[in-house]
């Protein structure tokens, strides 16, 4: 089922430059009760569970209290030079160092694969994400890192099993975890969301898309999901128009 108009796709087809098409207005012109609706007839526990509050304030993680001050600041900057690819051979050297030194800290580890996948270390980058689940099963991270790997090994299908069939990111904390870091969030629903468009529920999908451009409509986050959900959008509505002309 298409949310898009068919006659604003097909406008935006005639009037696109190039292959250029502006998924942001298209998808703006999308009913979300609609969606919203649909989605909370098939999954009613999104009612349940698909309530939360964001910030952006720092939440530090109960195990990264493990680690002194010093080393806090050392491991910090290494990520840092992780986001600039910059010396990577020795920020691994280093991260390996502290993963031994404090081995129940899992956003070492995080950091560690980041820096693997940066150098096209793909075994040990895949490595990494493996051990990461299975010593912290628990830590959302890890499995929106591992989901990512999946999404773009086009494996998305062993995603269901990493996050065990729960789709909202409240299913993920204990009971009593009120409010989420955006960083989370939107880790969390943007491989959730491709997810599901892969699959083929593309309510589910936009539930993602929604949640995330309320966020930030700008971020390549979900920039990415919208561009896939347009692309997606313009295939169903293709071979609509194919089926139609056949008859024809």
């Amino acid at each position: 089922m298409s949310y898009i108009n068919s006659f604003e796709l097909i406008r935006a087809t005639l009037n696109s430059d190039g292959e250029y098409f502006d998924h942001k207005k298209l998808l703006s012109t999308i009913d979300r009760n609609k969606v919203i609706k649909k989605n909370e007839k098939n999954y009613p526990e999104i009612i349940k569970y698909g309530k939360f509050h964001i910030t952006e304030s720092p939440i530090e993680e109960e195990k990264w209290a493990l680690i002194n001050e010093s080393d806090k600041k050392r491991i910090l900057k290494l990520n840092e030079k992780i986001k600039k690819s910059s010396n990577l051979g020795k920020v691994i050297k280093e991260l390996i160092e502290y993963k031994t030194k404090y081995p129940n800290v899992p956003a070492i580890y995080n950091y560690l694969g980041i820096a693997y996948e940066r150098t096209s270390q793909t075994k040990k980058y895949y490595d990494t994400l493996i051990e990461t689940k299975e010593k912290f099963p628990d830590y959302v991270f890890g499995k929106i890192a591992l989901s990512e790997y999946y999404l773009n090994s086009n494996k998305y299908k062993k995603i269901a099993v990493v996050f065990d069939n729960k789709f909202e990111i409240t299913q993920h904390f204990p009971a009593e975890t009120y409010v989420y870091h955006v960083s989370a969030v939107r880790g969390f629903y943007y491989v959730i969301g491709r997810y599901f468009l892969n699959i083929g529920k593309i309510e589910m999908a936009y539930k993602s898309y929604f949640l995330l451009s309320d966020i930030n409509i700008n971020h390549i986050t979900t920039e990415i999901l919208g561009q896939e959900l347009l692309a997606y959008e313009l295939h169903e509505f293709s071979k609509l128009y194919k089926r139609r002309k056949i008859k024809k």
